[in-house]
């Protein structure tokens, strides 16, 4: 049986590409720019926190969670254990749940990372096209070469391989189902 906090995460079941341009409208609203600045995003433009996990709390929180009390009353934790742009692709999910799940703080919930729900895919989509918007990212894909070198697409988004190698396969998925 789904816990309680599993109930209130309820997916809004738009097309991954929706969630992309939402995502990328988001980042402009906000003033994001790729490699930009994450805490600045989530403590001066909208007024949450950002928290590591004690050390009771880490089995527990995995790569990360949100909890949102209202509107620009929210706290991402994130756990002690990932690098710092492990770190990114997971406050830029909690902003998806921030923004697709709470509704910019109107629903509050909780979410802990777990599992593979649709509503975590969609924060893992919102995440990717929030650091890695679809046009710079695609002539930066070009630009690194043929096979790209992944790493200059790290150093350039500040996102790990994963969060790289996902948002690529992300886009080959939107462009089948845009044809």
């Amino acid at each position: 049986m789904p816990s309680s906090d599993d109930q209130k995460l309820k997916p809004v079941n738009f097309p991954r590409k929706m969630i992309g341009d939402l995502a990328e409208r988001f980042a402009r609203v906000v003033g994001f720019s790729p490699g930009g600045d994450l805490l600045d995003v989530v403590e001066k433009k909208l007024g949450g926190k950002l928290r590591y996990a004690e050390a009771n709390e880490w089995l527990d929180t995995a790569s990360g969670s949100i909890e949102v009390l209202g509107p620009n009353r929210f706290t991402i934790t994130l756990a002690n254990f990932t690098g710092p742009n492990r770190n990114r692709f997971t406050i830029a999910h909690e902003l998806g749940h921030y923004v697709l799940h709470s509704q910019l703080g109107n629903q509050p919930l909780k979410a802990p990372r777990k599992g593979n729900s649709p509503a975590e895919r969609e924060a893992d989509w919102f995440a990717a096209a929030f650091l890695m918007p679809r046009e710079p990212f695609k002539k930066a894909l070009l630009d690194a070469g043929d096979p790209p070198n992944l790493y200059l697409l790290v150093g350039r988004f500040q996102v790990s391989i994963p969060a790289v190698e996902y948002r690529i396969e992300g886009l080959k998925i939107d462009d089948l189902t845009a044809q």
